[in-house]
């Protein structure tokens, strides 16, 4: 069985695995419910797959597994379970405990509470994933481009000085001037400053290894990343998995059917070599993580349709892919 066979045959065990224990839960309608979950997840954070790949690519096979098996443990109930609640607890008041009591027993409570602070939540999020876009964009060293106008022309400019902060540090700037709310402008920060602590750490590791000074493993830096670019990218399908469901098992069951498939997609990405042929595939992947990211930010002032999230990113995505395939010669 080639691995593209095995892949479909991973997605399908997963699926009748969920749809069994939410039918045996809710009924046909916690399928159907479980079963939208996982396409809007997937639909959401594909690009996120892709992104994941290119770290994977860079990782020991000893952190690929690790990837896997600790990795999606934590996507499914660190970031798609816990996390939201310890949200919920922290802006609430309410204790951890209450909080995951009010989830099972009043979920349309628990929405209301997770509703509430979902600006926090779009900040944070928003402000992280414009972060990986702007690192990437603003690369003085790229050499290749997709859209040339903005790609070539944000290298240039990234060889005049350090422009992400500046650039990243006045979309806080303004949005804290409209907003006005400073729990908003400390959420935005604190996604800025985790994504270059992270960065920062893996940057100092690589460093003294060339140098000699240390001789450990550095996979964990790069697994932190991940698992912080997951966790970012599933916010928003998080707070908005309750216009389908508020059901607290159904939510996570259907979310993290949608995060396995993922995971899975990364490792054939990985497996197959298949990124060496789609050159601008990455670059779709970023500027669908960046679309994201902006919109999660705009979604501070207006509301935006999941639909409208989940369609610019696989616009992206499918759009590098095309470019890709002409460039290889694999289109005519």
């Amino acid at each position: 069985m080639d691995k593209f066979k095995k892949l479909l045959v991973e997605f399908g065990v997963i699926f009748v695995i969920s749809w069994i224990i939410e039918f045996a839960y809710m009924g046909i309608k916690g399928v159907l419910e479980g079963t939208l979950l996982s396409f809007l997840e997937v639909s959401l954070s594909f690009d996120n797959a892709v992104m994941n790949a290119l770290v994977l690519t860079t990782m020991t096979p000893k952190w690929r597994k690790r990837f896997i098996t600790w990795g999606i443990l934590t996507a499914v109930f660190g970031m798609r379970f816990l996390f939201p609640v310890l949200i919920v607890s922290v802006t609430s008041g309410l204790s951890f405990k209450e909080t995951i009591g009010i989830a099972f027993k009043h979920p349309s409570v628990y929405a209301e509470h997770l509703e509430h602070a979902e600006p926090l939540i779009l900040a944070f999020g928003g402000s992280f994933l414009l972060m990986v876009f702007i690192n990437w964009l603003f690369d003085a060293g790229k050499n290749l481009h997709w859209i040339r106008f903005f790609e070539e022309g944000a290298s240039k400019i990234a060889r005049l000085g350090e422009i992400k902060l500046i650039l990243a540090l006045a979309i806080v700037f303004v949005i804290g001037l409209l907003k006005q709310q400073e729990n908003i402008t400390l959420a935005m920060i604190l996604g800025i400053l985790l994504f270059e602590l992270v960065h920062f750490i893996k940057n100092a590791i690589e460093y003294f290894k060339e140098k000699n000074y240390f001789s450990g493993d550095s996979g964990w830096a790069s697994f932190l990343y991940l698992e912080l670019l997951d966790a970012s990218c599933s916010l928003d399908g998080t707070v908005g998995a309750f216009a389908i469901s508020q059901n607290l098992i159904i939510i996570t069951l259907g979310l993290s059917v949608g995060a396995f498939i993922l995971r899975s997609l990364t490792v054939y990405f990985v497996d197959t070599g298949k990124l060496q042929h789609l050159p601008y595939l990455e670059h779709g992947a970023h500027w669908g993580i960046g679309g994201l990211g902006i919109m999660m930010l705009l979604e501070l002032f207006f509301s935006i349709p999941e639909a409208v999230i989940s369609l610019t990113a696989l616009v992206f995505i499918l759009s590098s892919l095309y470019s890709s395939l002409r460039r290889s010669g694999q289109l005519l």
